[in-house]
């Protein structure tokens, strides 16, 4: 969307994957991108936050922000003032993702709300063909056969589509695929459906087939990255 529509604003700005970085660091870039003012790294955001909200209320502008994280990061970033806005002939725009709608409700109308739905049939066969099949020339009736089981096994759900087709790219052994199939139908039963826990078992099926030492490594980095 950010691609197809950026071109029709003044100013435009894409805040990927917010959640894990430090605000200031996003401000700087928002500041970059929409007031044209590049700060040295030791400078101080803060003196320069009302030239976003300035502009957001003065020009045309879109800004798209990918998984916003902590409720306080609109915020902090300027782009609540759509909900106290007084002025009617505003164009600018905010699009927002986040997976916890609590995490917006403070600065986003119920009205403005959309819940994504999954991937239709299609749509989710072309994404993890995409990603399994990417440097291969002719699929096999086998593996097109498993594809489908899957894909249907993967109900829609994105990010697991993506992950379980890079998990098997140039994997040529069809045991494997079957195995990772069965693995994940174990997941979908165990958890009665559940999307979000269907997509924890499908990232499990990778860290499964990693060895000991690999394993090990994960859970290292994975526990000093949440302290």
């Amino acid at each position: 969307m950010y691609h197809l529509f950026h071109n029709q604003y003044e100013k435009y700005s894409f805040l990927e994957d917010v959640k894990p970085k430090h605000i200031k660091d996003v401000q700087k870039k928002l500041l970059q991108d929409l007031c044209d003012r590049k700060l040295h790294e030791h400078e101080d955001v803060d003196q320069y936050l009302d030239e976003i909200k300035r502009c957001m209320k003065t020009k045309k502008v879109l800004v798209v922000v990918d998984d916003v994280g902590m409720t306080n990061n609109l915020g902090a970033l300027q782009l609540h003032i759509h909900k106290h806005a007084t002025n009617v002939d505003c164009k600018s725009k905010v699009l927002v993702n986040c997976r916890n709608w609590q995490e917006l409700k403070n600065y986003v109308k119920e009205s403005a709300k959309v819940d994504m739905a999954l991937l239709e049939e299609e749509q989710a066969r072309e994404l993890f063909m995409f990603h399994a099949f990417k440097h291969a020339n002719h699929v096999t009736n086998d593996f097109k056969s498993i594809s489908m089981e899957i894909i249907n096994a993967c109900r829609g759900i994105p990010l697991s589509l993506e992950i379980l087709g890079c998990y098997l790219c140039d994997i040529h052994d069809l045991e494997i695929w079957k195995n990772a199939l069965h693995e994940l139908k174990g997941g979908r039963d165990i958890t009665r459906g559940s999307s979000n826990e269907m997509l924890w078992k499908t990232l499990q099926i990778s860290y499964n087939h990693l060895c000991k030492s690999n394993q090990d490594m994960f859970l290292d980095i994975a526990c000093f990255s949440s302290i």
